[in-house]
């Protein structure tokens, strides 16, 4: 299984959009892997997760011809994960025509790619189908088995969390924007076992040393969902471990400095453009 990691940032982006705080300037100053669009991944070049602005930029820098792609997994519909007006360009006379793309989430995530499309007055056949997904209910998808777990963020934007599976037998845990994970998902992990070959979780706080905002996670919430795993068999030794989906506004989260820290605790650090191969 591939991971095209296309963006790793928060809704602002690193640096921000309107910032010039430290870490901001030192984005602008430094590049590389310190700039930071709003978080997508591509899975084998046929499986997106997210739609965020962004997603034009991605499709350029990494070679995609999104006309090519045929499925999404949308984790919430906040606009950095789920940006509705590029949806539009899938129209005739924007795009190219021959299939809808479909969209997959939680029943709220759906209904308001529904609503947008209906207040634009588009025909969805043309442009997107949307099929909500079910809480712990594994569905195929492009040949993947995948499974909605309940992420703990804003719950008014229908947040989940994806384990997704392919036919070898690699497995994958895409986890952002998510506060440390609800004991419901662990209790499931334990009854339905998945052995993860990479685990992604959102790391916005980076080096923050105490959390006080739920919905998000910091490098010591990482590590205890690192641990959770591994005691449940979810995870071994072999099992590699990503901090994804970073804030300018925390603390350590330069690339420069978040790597080395999380590589003493045997994580990996994603960048915009990082691949992943399990």
């Amino acid at each position: 299984m591939k991971i095209q990691i296309l963006g790793t940032a928060a809704a602002e982006g690193v640096p921000g959009i309107f910032c010039d705080c430290k870490t901001c300037q030192f984005a602008r100053e430094h590049k590389g892997r310190e700039i930071r669009t709003r978080s997508q991944a591509l899975i084998d070049g046929k499986l997106l997760i997210d739609f965020p602005p962004d997603t034009y930029m991605h499709c350029l820098t990494n070679d995609i011809n999104l006309s090519k792609i045929q499925h999404c997994l949308v984790t919430h519909n906040h606009q950095d994960h789920l940006y509705m007006e590029d949806i539009r360009m899938k129209m005739p006379g924007f795009g190219l025509q021959g299939y809808p793309i479909t969209f997959y989430g939680l029943e709220g995530t759906m209904r308001a790619i529904n609503s947008y499309l209906h207040a634009q007055m588009i025909d969805p056949s043309e442009v997107a189908k949307v099929q909500p997904l079910a809480l712990y209910e594994p569905t195929k998808i492009a040949g993947y088995k995948v499974t909605a777990l309940k992420a703990w963020h804003d719950e008014k934007a229908t947040p989940c969390i994806y384990a997704i599976e392919d036919s070898e037998g690699k497995a994958i845990l895409y986890g952002n924007d998510t506060n440390y994970f609800y004991e419901e998902v662990f209790d499931y992990l334990e009854k339905n076992p998945i052995r993860f070959d990479l685990v992604l979780l959102d790391c916005t706080f980076g080096l923050l040393p105490e959390m006080t905002w739920i919905g998000h996670m910091n490098l010591n919430d990482n590590i205890k969902v690192a641990e959770r795993l591994k005691k449940l068999g979810c995870a071994d030794e072999k099992t590699l471990f990503c901090s994804h989906h970073f804030s300018h506004n925390a603390v350590g989260v330069t690339y420069a400095e978040f790597s080395k820290a999380a590589e003493e605790k045997g994580f990996l650090t994603s960048y915009d453009g990082m691949v992943i191969e399990v």
